[in-house]
């Protein structure tokens, strides 16, 4: 009796496998190298992101998050490897470099406002006079997305430099949702925000991972708890663990993660 469920049981995990292998991704990194000034800053990288969810890297400065964001946003062009999105290699994108980044929008940790109305910030991306003068409509879309409609909406010819930080860069998050990027890359976007502007930042997260894959570097492992979905640990340029975000910090399987979630410090 006890053989049968064995294999009934290896069975089922067998389909399972192969169903989790078979679905759909929305980016998968494949050996990926990279070196800067001679130095290995990326090592043997592989990871896959699904069509929707939120995913954080975490771990020491100079572990190569920041790298790897550069990497698929095609920033840093000499690496080693393969990088496809939606089954397409990057280094192929039609269109090159520049229509590869409408794809993938990368919200830096510092935001960056252009000296213009808040409204003419967030249709910047938009190809044409015609097409930004009748955005009215996606405009109040991509704010409402990144939670800042409700504080702005009385005045978006005003300057984006009059908003604060936390809205400055909500507003770079709407400026890139208003290209409709099929990828999200945040590197670090709450680092030097008051509590109240990342919790509202986090919210926006959790609600874009819901119909998108994003991708998030942060140093802060409560933020990372509260994001929840998949955790990669990074360190030394080489992706240590990877695991569900609850599994991760009530389990961690590697060394290295254990020393890092009590010490903030490995040994890689």
């Amino acid at each position: 009796m006890i053989i049968p469920q064995i294999e009934k049981i290896q069975s089922g995990l067998s389909r399972s496998q192969n169903q989790s292998q078979s679905a759909p991704v929305a980016l998968q990194i494949q050996g990926l190298n990279l070196e800067l000034a001679g130095t290995a800053v990326l090592e043997a990288v592989d990871l896959n992101l699904a069509q929707t969810g939120v995913t954080t890297l975490i771990g020491p400065s100079g572990a190569g998050k920041s790298s790897l964001l550069r990497c698929i946003n095609g920033l840093h062009q000499n690496w080693q490897g393969r990088i496809a999105l939606a089954g397409k290699d990057i280094r192929s994108w039609q269109g090159g470099w520049d229509q590869l980044r409408r794809h993938v929008g990368l919200i830096a940790q510092k935001p960056c406002v252009f000296p213009e109305s808040i409204r003419a910030n967030v249709v910047f991306g938009l190809q044409g006079w015609r097409q930004r003068r009748r955005a009215d409509d996606l405009v109040e879309t991509v704010l409402r997305q990144a939670a800042l409609w409700d504080e702005v909406s009385g005045r978006l010819a005003a300057s984006a430099e009059t908003l604060s930080l936390g809205q400055q860069q909500r507003l770079c998050i709407a400026r890139a949702l208003a290209i409709k990027p099929g990828l999200l890359l945040l590197d670090e976007p709450t680092a030097s925000l008051d509590p109240r502007s990342k919790q509202l930042i986090e919210q926006t997260i959790q609600v874009l991972a819901q119909s998108m894959p994003v991708l998030c570097v942060t140093h802060d492992l409560d933020q990372a708890r509260r994001l929840g979905g998949q955790i990669v640990f990074m360190c030394d340029g080489k992706v240590i663990e990877k695991a569900d975000a609850d599994e991760f910090f009530k389990q961690p399987q590697r060394l290295e993660s254990r020393e890092f979630l009590s010490w903030n410090v490995c040994e890689c």
